[in-house]
């Protein structure tokens, strides 16, 4: 007699269960979902995307668009991701991963791009020059008024 006074409780309280329960090992056991990150770039020699550290872009950093299962970012590199030079690479054999350089295919409305060829350009436009950083790289800094 219950069942037809509530047959909706009967069959939809199942069904959110089993679902919650297939959520929670999809993406919290499995790691079965795509995870999209900023990864390394070097503006001397590829195209990069340009991001700023504030919101008065005094420092900028170069990065690429990388997509990878979560699941192989976590067997490759563990819980922290920033100190994996795994992560910023397709590893050969790996289905789900890509690595987006700056285009105009892949430039949104508020992204800037710099080429090897514009970089000067580019920085200079946002207030910014080089300086020479660890290991021969250059790394952006602010221009400061005297």
């Amino acid at each position: 007699m219950t069942f037809q006074k509530h047959p909706l409780l009967y069959i939809l309280l199942p069904i959110c269960i089993f679902a919650v329960i297939a959520s929670f090992y999809r993406f919290m056991v499995a790691g079965d979902y795509v995870v999209e990150y900023e990864g390394a770039c070097d503006p001397s020699t590829e195209s990069c995307f340009v991001g700023c550290t504030d919101d008065e872009c005094t420092e900028a950093y170069f990065y690429t668009k990388v997509q990878k299962s979560a699941g192989t970012v976590l067997s490759q590199c563990g819980p922290d991701v920033t100190d994996c030079e795994s992560a910023n690479v397709c590893l050969p054999g790996e289905a789900d991963c890509s690595v987006t350089f700056c285009s105009a295919d892949a430039l949104a409305e508020d992204e800037t791009c710099v080429t090897p060829g514009t970089l000067e350009e580019v920085l200079e436009e946002q207030g910014m020059e080089m300086e020479e950083g660890e290991g021969g790289i250059d790394e952006p800094v602010a221009e400061t008024e005297l």
